[in-house]
């Protein structure tokens, strides 16, 4: 299917260089090291060792996917994902990242979805069914594929149709699906987006109507239609009061639970969150967690992007893109706010409440002409799991998710089960690190680099070992690291750096190492940490570090916009200070006229 020559408009356009900017990386072999003795487990608890459960498993490109749900359902999943991405590819271009392939876990009903809820953030009126664990270096995809329907505990609703049940609300596991696609997109961005905007956008994305010839994109509901399933039971309750049947006073009428609407049916009858409220909701906070059913500030972060991207014939697309580059410096005020919109906070909110009575919009469409039609996606190729691969994905996203007993008990039980999969011992080593227990991660860690797994976290992990034993018993002269020492904590670096995701820590490691050392970086040692910079923009630590590199090495004309980068982006004087330091010792000859 060829790419439409205007269904891409400039706003997707200006949004997706503002979001992301994510450069793939292939990995590279590395020889195999000495044979290292692993760990030795005794079991005297039985939660030590939990029972092996029975998973399928299956792969497709950029996911990894763990599912208790029947092949039947699991494969109808799939292949409908398949057709959403490409259909996303089209409309909204966001780079997938260069990240290892994200764990997918379908829960069917012995997958115990509560178990994967993160710590801390269930209440009582929490109304979850998905879940977007993780950022940039490892993320999963949790699904409550065992439950059609949900109580939405504590909540008030609208909904008054006849036939509608307020108090549940009906899922979509696809379009669940599509939700955390778009969060785990733009989750691994540096920095990442609001959660506003990624509600927002997800929101959009999920009301994307598409099959392999037609996509309609930014198309919003009628607010006064119902949904089929309600429309149905009124008819039948109509047909009974027509017949004169008399309903069973003691029998609750089986009425249709809701469906989550788009914003201009949901915010319809409900007062507004002031907008500086609702851009100061994080990530972790209880909407942004849960926003299924009738949650205001998901309905209303939906309006006010759908509005600025493709509502009021385009007025606020120019002001949206700057408001958004803006974000990505500083956080959002009153004064900012008006500086790009040219109007308060407040009267944008009469503006975004007049847009959900009346929403005046223009939708994208598409249409394949004969032969551009998708692909039917092949059938997906399941097969019973590993113990491994069981234990490391379950592991790896209840780590995410906060639970570290939970996850320790996944990840034992594999290996105590005789796994030797390198990826296990990776994901055994970088946990065993995360939780202090660096004696036992060092020996998982070597093992796993010795057969070349691919995983940047666990080099990462293993070089940030060796730097602190280096640091404790430096061997070189005045406290520096030896030659060997530095080596063994570069070799290691270098490698991660050569592997999917790019890692801040990677290079803010190779930094401070370089640091520690007598010899002084060359060009060519310089010239990776400063492609670290253009990775990650706002580290400042390493953006002050390498420009520091960069004057030693007599690379003078890559110092001077570094520096002058550096003082723009600081937070405050005290961030500044260096910098200004820093570049009163450039000869003025450096400096190009003006600075």
């Amino acid at each position: 299917m060829k790419r439409p020559q205007r269904i891409l408009s400039r706003t997707a356009c200006l949004l997706t260089g503002v979001l992301l900017t994510l450069a793939p990386l292939a990995a590279q072999e590395k020889p195999a090291g000495p044979i290292v003795e692993l760990p030795k487990f005794v079991v005297t608890d039985s939660r030590e060792l939990l029972p092996p459960e029975a998973w399928r498993h299956a792969e497709i490109p950029g996911f990894e996917i763990l599912s208790s749900a029947t092949d039947r359902s699991t494969r109808q999943l799939i292949r409908d994902f398949i057709l959403f991405k490409q259909a996303l590819g089209l409309v909204l271009p966001l780079p997938a990242g260069d990240g290892a392939p994200t764990a997918l876990i379908l829960c069917g009903r012995r997958g115990n979805f509560a178990t994967f809820v993160p710590s801390g953030k269930s209440t009582a009126d929490s109304t979850l069914a998905s879940i977007y664990l993780g950022g940039r270096e490892q993320s999963a995809i949790v699904i409550d594929f065992g439950n059609a329907t949900l109580d939405l505990v504590g909540q008030s609703t609208s909904d008054t149709e006849p036939g509608v049940d307020a108090s549940r609300l009906s899922v979509d596991h696809s379009k669940q699906l599509y939700r955390e696609y778009v969060h785990h997109l733009l989750g691994r961005g540096e920095p990442r987006p609001p959660a506003w905007l990624e509600e927002g956008m997800a929101q959009i994305v999920m009301a994307m109507k598409f099959d392999r010839e037609n996509i309609i994109f930014g198309q919003l509901e009628d607010p006064n239609e119902i949904s089929a399933a309600a429309g149905q039971i009124a008819n039948l309750n109509a047909a009974d009061a027509a017949a004169g049947l008399a309903a069973d006073p003691n029998v609750a009428a089986a009425d249709a639970p809701i469906e989550d609407r788009d914003f201009n049916a949901a915010l319809r009858h409900q007062a507004l969150i002031p907008m500086l409220q609702l851009f100061a909701s994080a990530h972790d906070s209880p909407e942004a967690l849960n926003p299924l059913g009738n949650n205001r500030w998901a309905k209303q972060s939906y309006a006010f992007v759908h509005m600025c991207l493709y509502g009021q014939n385009g007025r606020y697309q120019k002001p949206f893109a700057q408001f958004l580059a803006r974000l990505s410096r500083a956080p959002v005020s009153e004064a900012m706010f008006q500086d790009c919109f040219k109007m308060s906070t407040n009267a944008m909110l009469d503006e975004l409440r007049g847009y959900i009575g009346f929403a005046n919009y223009k939708q994208q469409e598409y249409h394949a002409k004969k032969g551009e039609a998708f692909a039917e996606p092949p059938p997906l190729e399941l097969r019973d799991g590993t113990q491994a691969e069981v234990g490391r994905m379950k592991g790896e996203a209840l780590m995410l998710a906060g639970h570290a007993d939970l996850a320790r008990a996944e990840l034992r039980a594999a290996y105590i089960r005789g796994e030797r999969d390198p990826a296990l011992l990776a994901a055994l080593g970088i946990f065993d690190h995360a939780t202090g227990e660096d004696d036992q991660a060092r020996k998982f860690l070597e093992a796993a680099v010795a057969a070349n797994v691919v995983r940047p976290a666990a080099y990462l992990a293993l070089a940030q070992i060796r730097f602190a034993d280096a640091t404790a018993k430096p061997e070189g002269a005045d406290g520096s690291f030896s030659p060997a020492q530095f080596s063994r904590v570069q070799e290691l670096l270098l490698t991660a750096r050569k592997q999917p995701p790019s890692l801040a820590g990677v290079y803010e490691l190779l930094a401070d190492a370089w640091a520690h050392t007598a010899v002084k970086p060359k060009k060519e040692d310089v010239a990776v940490l400063v492609e670290g910079v253009r990775t990650f923009p706002t580290r400042l630590k390493l953006l002050y570090q390498t420009s520091v590199f960069c004057v030693d090495a007599d690379m003078n004309d890559i110092a001077v916009p570094l520096v002058d980068y550096g003082l723009k982006i600081a937070p405050d004087a005290k961030s500044r200070a260096p910098f200004e330091k820093l570049k009163a010792t450039l000869p003025a000859a450096a400096r190009p006229p003006g600075r």
